[in-house]
């Protein structure tokens, strides 16, 4: 009977340290290391102060965030969307600041609520009259192109394939001179992107988009499962910020000026002359 009584006492203590233990680890927290994709304008590109670091509007917005909760961030270049990916899967890094929902990556990942911003996933065309459009349902039996990196989400994939004739580009610079040369009928690119690499190219005037988007997908925060910092407190105050800062249109503003951001350092020579 001692045994038990012993043995019962020594499983309340240790329930009973359970939530401290956790919190003291939390408490330990207070600085937050990011990456993500190098090479996204206007939500995350390399600062050309030093490359060592990101900026975009993803940066910006979860600076507002981290200051907010009294957290210090570090986001850091770690490689191309794909190797970025992987240091947040190992843990090594403790957020991916433009994470796409997928449900593999559930399994490495949570994912914060409400997203970021919606991208939209658009088909542009050259500024002469072209085709009637009203949905994604008018592109077939019409050659289009996208870039080869481009992750389009499961629904569309599958639609694409079964409804489109698409061929890969290298880059957008490559697939909109394909356009604009007659090669193809419509690129197919996120909105916000085009508008900040057609217009480092000085395309952006020549080609147009075309509404609706042929689809549309959330780009999230997303906290490493094995990251240390990884816990209740942190994913649901992450979730309270960005639906305040949501219900502010907050992103969108920060979209705005990381455009005008990107477009200033793009071209250098159009800054005034002190």
């Amino acid at each position: 009977m001692r045994c038990a009584v012993l043995l019962k006492s020594a499983l309340i203590a240790l329930l009973a340290a359970t939530p401290l233990t956790v919190s003291a680890a939390a408490a330990k927290c207070d600085r937050l290391i990011a990456t993500g994709g190098s090479d996204n304008p206007p939500f995350l590109w390399r600062d050309p102060q030093n490359p060592k670091r990101l900026v975009g509007a993803n940066a910006d917005l979860l600076k507002k965030i981290t200051d907010s909760l009294d957290l210090k961030l570090e986001l850091l270049y770690t490689g191309d969307a794909s190797k970025a990916l992987e240091q947040v899967r190992s843990g090594r890094v403790d957020v991916l600041a433009d994470a796409l929902l997928d449900p593999e990556e559930l399994a490495y990942l949570d994912f914060i609520h409400p997203s970021i911003v919606s991208l939209q996933m658009s088909a542009w065309v050259r500024n002469d009259p072209g085709f009637l459009y009203s949905s994604r349902n008018e592109l077939m039996g019409r050659s289009g192109t996208s870039v080869v990196t481009t992750r389009f989400d499961r629904a569309f994939e599958r639609y694409a394939k079964e409804n489109l004739r698409l061929r890969s580009a290298p880059d957008l610079g490559d697939a909109i001179k394909k356009l604009l040369a007659g090669h193809a009928d419509y690129v197919l690119h996120e909105r916000y992107s085009t508008v900040a690499l057609a217009g480092k190219l000085g395309m952006l005037g020549d080609i147009q988009r075309l509404e609706p988007p042929v689809s549309s997908r959330g780009l999230h925060f997303a906290v490493a499962h094995d990251s240390a910092c990884n816990g209740p407190w942190l994913r649901g105050q992450l979730a309270i910020k960005m639906t305040e800062l949501r219900a502010a249109g907050v992103p969108e503003q920060l979209l705005v000026e990381n455009l005008e951001r990107w477009k200033q350092q793009s071209n250098p020579a159009s800054k005034p002359q002190r």
